[in-house]
This record gives structure tokens, C-alpha cells and sequence, in this order.
């Protein structure tokens, strides 16, 4: 599932966080000396903001041949975010009818209906790996952190070789390790780092794992291996996230200082 792969199937997610952290700006990063605690606590803030961006979004992966009249994607979507009609023929209420439905709510901002609809599909076929994947997005987006990453889980489990997925499953681990507890969980630091360093095993194209590896290593200590990461994905993204690169550098010059 590599992002060459996915052409306009992709639909948009967007950060799962509060307007205000999508705001949050940096303290001045300090000079040379010890480094500055109101720096990595902004850095976290926005390192959060960053990573939700930089999650790949929901996808159109049909359990079998795809029908012929798939869900629209974010580029074709007309913009109507008002309710949608529930109610799917009883003759179609297949796994991918279910799974097109989830998509249309999700399009349209109503989640707990995508949700309940892709758990239907993967109630209609257990081993429907996408309906998994983003069950997982839409959890993601409910700010369920828990339930996100088992069904992250269950759709690398259903397909080990999905490094989009497991580097969103890393991701999520660096976000639950940025953010549940008030200083940064060094187990779900190095579970993040695990699991990011087997997607870039899966999928060694992908730039953004390289950026999250970096801010597992920042509040980790590691210097060096953030800088390297760092470095990487600068060089990697060709700085198509603008928001990433500043902090990819903003990381980097912090770095330099320590």
C-alpha cells in the first residue's frame, strides 16, 4: 500500500486536536547551554499538530475486485458536509457496501456513524483488512487512542507487508507517549520507535516515519540518532509539508544547541 499506490483513492484527515494546538506556536528557542523546558514542552505541543498531520489518511481498499461506483475521494467531493441517508438496500448490504458507507460518513464529518458502519463491514467479513484500517483512522479521529491502535493492530495482522498502517500505528504510540502523561513516556517512546522502524523496514520510500523518529529520539535523549532523522526526512520529503519542515528545522537547530 505505498503512497505511488493509492493515486486519488486517498481521502483527507485532519488533525485530531483542538484548535488551540493546532495554533500553539513555540517559545524562542533558547542559545547554546541547557536545554529549555518550555521549548520541549511547545516542541511536544507541535510535535503532536505535525504527526497528525502527517498520518495517511483513510483509503478505499475494497475486500475484493472494487465496485465500480467506489466512494468519492477529498478531491472529488463536492464539499457537502450535511447528514447522510443511512438507510443501504438489504439485497446490498455487503462488507463493501458497509465499508463505502463508513467512508461517506467520515467524508462527512459524521464518525460515530463511520465508525458503526465499519464495524458492521467487519462484521460481515472478519477479515476485511481495510474496514480495520480505518476503523483505526476514525478512532484516531475520535481521539480514542486504545481502540485506534488495536484495530491498527488487527489490520497488520491481517497484512503484515501495510507500512502505511504500521507507520501510523507508530505514530499513535509517539502521540499516547507525548501525551497522556504530564512528562513523555519513555516505554511508549521506545514501543514508538519499535514500530516505526518496522514500517520503514515494509515500506523504506516513506519520508514521514523519518519525522516521527525524530521526535521519539528528541525527548528519548538520543541526539544524534534525531538528528539523523531529522536530517532524513528533510532530504526525503522534499519539504512538501511546509509545517513539518520548519519543525524538522526548528528540531535541528535545537539540536545544534545541546
Amino acid at each position: 500500500m505505498d503512497n505511488e499506490n493509492l493515486g486519488s483513492d486517498e481521502l483527507t484527515i485532519e488533525p485530531s486536536l483542538s484548535e488551540d494546538k493546532q495554533n500553539a506556536t513555540l517559545a524562542p528557542i533558547p542559545s547554546a547551554g541547557s536545554p529549555n523546558l518550555l521549548w520541549r514542552v511547545g516542541a511536544g505541543v507541535l510535535a503532536v499538530v505535525v504527526i497528525g498531520v502527517l498520518l495517511f489518511p483513510l483509503f478505499n481498499r475494497q475486500a475484493d475486485p472494487p465496485p465500480s461506483d467506489p466512494a468519492p475521494t477529498s478531491a472529488q467531493s463536492t464539499g457537502n458536509t450535511s447528514p447522510i441517508e443511512t438507510p443501504l438496500p438489504a439485497a446490498n448490504n455487503t462488507a463493501e457496501d458497509q465499508f463505502r458507507l463508513g467512508n461517506e460518513y467520515y467524508e462527512a464529518g459524521q464518525l460515530e456513524e463511520a465508525a458503526e458502519a465499519y464495524q458492521k463491514a467487519i462484521k460481515l467479513n472478519p477479515e476485511y483488512q481495510g474496514a480495520y484500517a480505518n476503523l483505526g483512522v476514525t478512532y484516531y479521529q475520535l481521539q480514542k487512542f486504545d481502540l485506534a491502535a488495536s484495530q491498527y493492530e488487527k489490520a497488520l495482522e491481517l497484512n503484515p507487508a501495510d507500512g502505511e498502517v504500521a507507520y501510523n500505528l507508530g505514530a499513535l504510540y509517539l502521540q499516547q507517549a507525548l501525551t497522556m502523561n504530564a512528562s513523555p513516556d519513555p516505554d511508549l517512546l521506545n514501543k514508538s520507535v519499535a514500530q516505526l522502524q518496522q514500517a520503514l523496514e515494509i515500506s523504506p520510500e516513506l519520508a514521514e516515519p523519518h519525522f516521527t523518529l525524530g521526535v521519539a529520539y528528541f525527548f528519548l535523549g538520543d541526539k544524534e540518532k534525531a538528528t539523523d532523522a531529522f536530517e532524513t526526512y528533510l532530504s526525503m520529503s522534499g519539504g512538501k509539508d511546509p509545517l513539518a519542515k520548519q519543525e524538522a528545522e526548528r528540531y535541528l537547530q535545537e539540536l545544534g544547541h545541546q
